[in-house]
């Protein structure tokens, strides 16, 4: 049985809007023994390592919602920068992938995500981001 604690964190209303709060927070948390993943929607690339390492968020993992989807060969349409997908799978992805890796702890800012934690065994921790005004899930 692993008892290790695992915690998830999410970059766009969260990381990327108070990035020395969870810098502390990921470089804390690995001394202990816990599992930082970055869980996002967008697809890991340079500009999100840089912008990790800028921050400098210590994570042991990652997981985008779009490289999933991507994986499974379910069509993503692409508009200005931002990808789309079947509402239905794209909304519930991040809960899916918290609950078959056993996140304990998750940090999001997105109403969206708030929703659909409610039949999870993690624990949605909702980040309220007052300068954030619109929130663009993809």
């Amino acid at each position: 049985m692993n008892n290790t604690l695992k915690v998830g964190i999410d970059i766009h209303g969260v990381i990327d809007a108070f990035p020395e709060r969870f810098r502390q927070f990921s470089c804390a948390l690995p001394k202990d023994g816990v599992e930082v993943y970055v869980i996002t929607r967008i697809k890991r690339d340079k500009n999100v390592d840089q912008l990790l390492a800028q921050a400098g968020i210590l994570y042991t993992h990652y997981f985008s919602i779009v490289d999933h989807l991507e994986g499974l060969n379910e069509p993503i349409d692409w508009f200005d920068g931002l990808s789309f997908d079947d509402d239905a799978k794209w909304n519930i992805a991040k809960r899916e992938y918290c609950d078959a890796v056993g996140i304990d702890f998750m940090f999001d800012d997105t109403p969206t995500d708030l929703k659909t934690f409610n039949t999870s065994d993690t624990t949605y921790l909702h980040v309220i981001n007052l300068e954030r005004k619109i929130y663009k899930n993809r």
